[in-house]
């Protein structure tokens, strides 16, 4: 089988690859999800993750849907990242459990996202997790 993605991240000691036919099957299955929860074809869909295969499969099920997607650095606080959400007006933010930085130190995602919605007059209809 095809490799696809080759991830190897030096903060975590980790690898891992990605066939094109587990790609395939990703895409599709988190399209799916999203398109039940009512994105369409030109929606906006946030992704505020690391840089993990799962970022990919999140941007790539938005194009398979014809939605656009806008990722934001996983590094920003609340404050810059309510001001993307205030601009993209997303029906659907993907996130991620957490992520790490240079140095191995843990940054939680999800206090950061509840504390941007708290701050943005804009409020998405879902909000998908990827528990790392």
């Amino acid at each position: 089988e095809r490799i696809a993605i080759a991830h190897d991240s030096p903060l975590t000691g980790s690898e891992c690859t990605v066939s094109y036919s587990t790609l395939q099957l990703h895409v599709a299955q988190l399209a799916t999800a999203l398109a039940q929860r009512g994105v369409r074809k030109g929606d906006r869909v946030l992704l505020y993750m690391p840089m993990i295969p799962e970022t990919i499969v999140g941007m790539l099920a938005c194009a398979r849907l014809g939605a656009i997607h806008s990722v934001v650095f996983g590094g920003f606080g609340s404050n810059e990242l309510a001001v993307r959400i205030e601009d993209a007006a997303p029906v659907a933010i993907l996130t991620a459990s957490c992520g790490f930085e240079t140095g191995g130190r843990l940054v939680r995602y999800l206090p950061l996202l509840e504390g941007a919605l708290k701050l943005s007059s804009h409020r998405p209809s879902s909000v998908l997790v990827h528990d790392r």
